[in-house]
């Protein structure tokens, strides 16, 4: 028994069975009947076309050029399978065709669509095009150098220290404008970047901000800000005695003090180079104490929070 026969003889002995062929038969039916209808009359299609412009090495973009062009074409139902089966055309421009010679790239209507017709089916229709025309500002002076300011707030974490300058990947950028703008401007920014609570060397890409009518080249820089662990430290230094006259000599007591720094990690078999000392100028000889200040001296930038076990010595003055 054939296929067919066998459904035939379960349609019969089922009328539910038989509703749902019946049913399926309409349904392929208004399909193919939808489908001539389609095919054989006029439709609307919105189609993205990629645009771009054969331009000169030397040349600069100063305003925004359109990455696509929405078209609307008309055509055939079946003549649209091309597009749904083949990736959409794209238009490119030469420059040296629509350079009007002032600083201006332009493409009107009427030649927009004529480049458009182009690169469609031949039958097609354009109804409209997104945008209608092209007006784009271009230059093609050469680049000005000008630096680059970073717009940077770091703060690490309170057990840790910028350890270093800032470093960034490039000092400065180059510009292009027309001659007005160029010479108005004499640096740029970065976008602003804040961080906090750092426990490492930062790294980050960060963009240039925009200027109205020009182009920056490179739009972003690397910066690198170090960042690394602090460690207290303590040192025993010698306490120097500064600004003595002539033949005149301080012995102290105690003749050397405990110092207590935080240090980089990195530095933390370095000499010290952290000094105490006792200025001469400061002891009060009109005192009953034979003591004098000690004070904090000199202080390498990559130290903190540095401290002294004592904050005065008493002192013998010796002629010679």
């Amino acid at each position: 028994m054939s296929l067919w026969d066998n459904i035939r003889e379960r349609s019969s002995r089922s009328p539910r069975t038989r509703s749902l062929l019946l049913y399926l038969l309409f349904v392929v039916i208004s399909a193919i009947f939808w489908s001539f209808l389609t095919f054989n009359s006029n439709v609307k299609l919105d189609i993205e076309v990629p645009v771009k412009i054969n331009m000169p090495g030397n040349v600069h973009l100063l305003s925004r050029m359109p990455d696509t062009l929405t078209v609307t074409v008309s055509d055939r139902g079946y003549r649209f399978f091309s597009y749904l089966f083949h990736s959409n055309p794209s238009l490119t421009l030469r420059f040296s065709d629509y350079n009007d010679g002032n600083g201006y790239f332009r493409v009107d209507q009427s030649h927009l669509r004529k480049a458009l017709a182009g690169i469609l089916n031949k039958h097609a229709t354009i109804i409209s095009v997104l945008p209608e025309n092209i007006n784009i500002r271009f230059t093609d002076l050469p680049g000005k150098k000008v630096p680059v300011k970073t717009d940077i707030i770091v703060e690490p974490r309170s057990d840790y220290t910028l350890y270093g300058a800032l470093i960034q990947s490039q000092d400065s950028v180059l510009v292009f404008s027309d001659a007005k703008t160029l010479n108005e401007i004499n640096e740029v920014y970065t976008y602003h970047v804040e961080e906090q609570d750092l426990t490492d060397t930062l790294r980050r890409k960060v963009t240039i901000a925009p200027i109205s009518g020009a182009v920056i080249e490179p739009r972003a820089i690397d910066i690198m800000v170090p960042i690394e662990k602090l460690k207290s430290q303590t040192r025993t230094i010698k306490i120097v005695v500064r600004n003595a006259p002539p033949g005149l000599k301080m012995l102290l007591f105690p003749s050397d003090v405990d110092v207590t720094y935080s240090s980089p990690v990195s530095r933390i078999n370095d000499e010290a180079g952290i000094t105490a000392v006792v200025d001469y100028n400061s002891v009060d000889f009109s005192s009953t104490s034979n003591k004098v200040k000690v004070q904090i001296g000199e202080v390498p930038a990559a130290y903190q929070d540095v401290k002294l076990s004592h904050d005065s010595v008493e002192y013998i003055i010796e002629k010679h």
